[in-house]
């Protein structure tokens, strides 16, 4: 019988991060056709039962209750469930059962604005402010310059009302009630972003449509799509709890114990993502949008025009995600505290699929295993640039899968972007007594990785004009590098991002080998790297030193205010969506599923040290993160979209180090063919990380050893060589 950990009540501590509403996540598996013989062969009935495996394996996985799963291929449909739709009284799941769809729902509100705009009742390319005067208006907004074009693809820089403060909200009282008018409120407050992923753009699309129509969004939803295509168990539940009766129980899985997450108030979702619906009624309306019978063939190309974002390339309303084998696949997913779900197909609309899994975090790989198994086998034959593309995806794959065979090495989390699109692998163990398989999705520590955060946040101020690059740090932290052959006077905030200051580094090679580490604030750490006489006048040498990136932490502090890591959650964590990317402080535990973090000790061997207190590593090395949310980052940062052309061209001017042109918070590596790339790595207790990518950001790479020490540091520059060498 698979494990499960419930968890009765709601005021436990979750991880922030998996409660978001329609949280991207892009399939990286699978392939469609463009159409089939309408007769069910042998052939079909062994993809049902393909399929249908797959089912069943990732229902009887851990911290799996349930799985759903409809396929509509020409005129054959099928449903199959898997599982439990209640853990306690093990009531099994049906296919037909309702489910919250999440962002899903967006779809549906994409669908009524692209009818409108097709009986010219608006454009879209309408501004914000004809249909909303006055709304979106102040703080960096001018709704005169935002379309509702960028409202459907993301693209409007409008800041998510998603936040952390009302994730912790919903979590300490998930049955409270929220209008559209709140939800944008809280939005406006923030800064406007660089573009991306925001719920709000949803809400504001809602209030459109009852502008132009004079009826809200959910009536025009029921007369347009649900009722011409008797999507009798599609509902819009507005504020209430409840689910149907025929529903499974949805649930959180809050690092491997799940939690009762049926009863909820949907209002937080709004239009966003708030409505009720099950695998066939998706797949009619997957079906009937992506073969043209709800929108005009003109409407219809806009809807599948895309532009790139961060998380991915966005039409209107919905999401194009290229295969590994070349074919497209358009839908949207969506997840919402008790459900994780997708619903999409080919661009024709002959082979659609809807999959709901009752929990949210944990659920994605499972469902990527469904799609690989339904979609697989039937992609047309590759060009030559396709083959040669697969050829190193594989070549790749097997290199990881090898490499974690060695014994020093537990586990290879790899992710990254080819070609803009993402993909993960993993390999080996997270855990060496347990063995529990390492997953793409685990979080880690990522050590000086966070210090590419440190210097984006200080030449973000830069950009601004709060900080000059060649100010002193004794302008900033008057007195404090001062003493023992330091001059804060003679050292700029340029030299501590490039480590040519001259200042010694707090760590030592002891704390490598620790065991246990105390409490340290940050003035301990500024001490006792000032404590140890300068390794050379500024300017005069290369010392990669963990006291310069805690200094500039302290002059983020002094210029702004606020502690470096609220600065780096409002300017890139915040705008990019990172949820599952947080600053561990003094926090032994990392949140949310993660592997053990292995340490090596003077004699070679392993040992786990996943806990301890890391207040030692402060700004220079104490973030956590994912593979995606780095690949994120990574793909912004080198992409141009968190600093502008000047601050590009100085995080990117390097001087000689051993680790290649070490630039602002990166630094540039030549591959063996001449090819480049820019990256930090990080190392620390446990964890050893190296994340980077090319100028452009279309290609990036992170990978993650579970374990410290020699061999995961070639095991991870080895990876980075064969990726860029292509």
């Amino acid at each position: 019988m698979k494990p499960f950990h419930m968890q009765k009540g709601k005021g436990a501590s979750l991880t922030l991060s998996a409660l978001l509403i329609g949280a991207l996540v892009l399939p990286t598996y699978g392939c469609a056709e463009a159409g089939m013989n309408q007769t069910i062969t042998q052939q079909l009935k062994t993809d049902h039962a393909k399929t249908k495996e797959a089912i069943d394996k990732a229902a009887a996985s851990e911290n799996i209750p349930g799985v759903i799963v409809a396929v509509k291929k020409g005129n054959d449909f099928w449903s199959y469930a898997s599982g439990e739709a209640n853990i306690e009284s093990k009531k099994p799941i049906e296919a037909d059962y309702s489910f919250r769809i999440g962002s899903i729902t967006k779809s549906f509100v994409g669908v009524v604005t692209l009818q409108l705009a097709g009986e010219k009742k608006l454009s879209l390319d309408d501004s914000m402010e004809k249909w909303l005067p006055g709304v979106v208006q102040g703080n960096g907004y001018d709704g005169n310059k935002i379309t509702i074009r960028q409202l459907l693809s993301h693209t409007s820089g409008i800041a998510d009302y998603l936040d952390a403060e009302l994730k912790q909200s919903l979590l300490q009282n998930s049955t409270q009630t929220f209008t559209a008018e709140q939800l944008v409120s809280r939005a406006l407050k923030q800064k406007p972003t660089t573009g991306g992923y925001s719920n709000t753009n949803t809400v504001l699309m809602k209030l459109i449509i009852q502008k132009v129509t004079g009826e809200t969004y959910a009536e025009q939803i029921k007369k347009r799509i649900i009722e011409p295509l008797q999507l009798k168990e599609t509902l819009l539940p507005d504020d209430s709890h409840s689910l149907p009766e025929r529903s499974p129980n949805g649930y959180f899985n809050n690092a491997g114990t799940l939690m009762d997450m049926t009863l909820l108030n949907p209002s937080f979702a709004d239009s966003a993502g708030g409505m009720i619906s099950t695998a066939k009624d998706l797949t009619t309306f997957f079906s009937a949008l992506l073969g043209g019978k709800l929108l005009t063939p003109e409407i219809q190309k806009e809807m599948m025009t895309t532009v790139a974002t961060p998380h991915g390339r966005f039409g209107l309303g919905i999401q194009e995600v290229t295969l590994p084998n070349g074919v497209t696949i358009w839908g949207h997913q969506g997840g919402i505290p008790g459900f994780t779900n997708f619903a999409g197909g080919t661009k024709d609309g002959e082979h659609v699929i809807a999959m709901s899994i009752n929990v949210l975090e944990g659920a994605v790989p499972h469902m990527e295993s469904i799609q690989m198994t339904e979609f697989s086998g039937l992609a047309n034959q590759p060009s030559t640039v396709d083959q040669a593309a697969q050829k190193h995806r594989d070549e790749m794959n097997q290199l990881i899968d090898q490499e974690a065979k060695s014994e020093k090495i537990p586990g290879i989390v790899a992710a990254g972007l080819r070609d803009g699109e993402y993909w993960s692998h993993a390999a080996g163990v997270a855990n060496l007594e347990q063995k529990n398989p390492m997953e793409s999705d685990f979080t880690f520590r990522i050590g000086s990785v966070t210090k590419a955060f440190v210097a984006t946040t200080v030449l973000q101020l830069a950009q601004e004009e709060k900080l000059n690059l060649d100010d002193s740090v004794e302008k900033w932290l008057p007195g404090v590098v001062q003493g023992n052959g330091y001059d804060g006077n003679k050292i700029t905030i340029r030299q501590l991002l490039n480590q040519t200051s001259g200042i010694a580094s707090y760590t030592n090679i002891e704390m490598r080998h620790a065991t246990s580490f105390p409490q340290y604030t940050v003035d301990d750490l500024v001490r006792m790297g000032l404590a140890k006489p300068p390794v050379f006048q500024p300017g005069a040498g290369w010392d990669y030193s963990n006291t310069n990136t805690v200094l500039a932490g302290l002059i983020i502090q002094k210029v702004t205010g606020e502690k470096y890591a609220e600065q780096i959650k409002k300017r890139i964590l915040d705008p990019l969506q990172m949820t599952d990317t947080s600053f561990s402080g003094s926090n032994p535990k990392i949140p949310g599923q993660h592997a053990s973090g292995y340490n090596m000790d003077k004699s070679g061997n392993l040992y786990d040290f996943t806990e301890y207190n890391p207040s030692w590593a402060n700004a220079a090395g104490e973030m956590i993160s994912t593979g995606k949310d780095l690949t994120t980052f990574f793909s912004a940062l080198l992409g141009g979209k968190l600093l502008n052309d000047e601050m590009m061209k100085q995080m990117t001017t390097g001087v000689d180090s051993p680790y290649g042109k070490y630039g602002l918070g990166i630094y540039e590596v030549k591959t063996q063919n001449g090819k480049s790339y820019w990256a930090h790595g990080g190392g620390i207790h446990g964890f050893e990380t190296l994340a980077g990518g090319t100028l452009g950001g279309k290609q990036v790479l992170v990978t993650n050893v579970n374990a410290v020490g020699p061999e995961p540091i070639q095991v991870n520059l080895g990876l980075f060589q064969k990726e860029f060498s292509r």
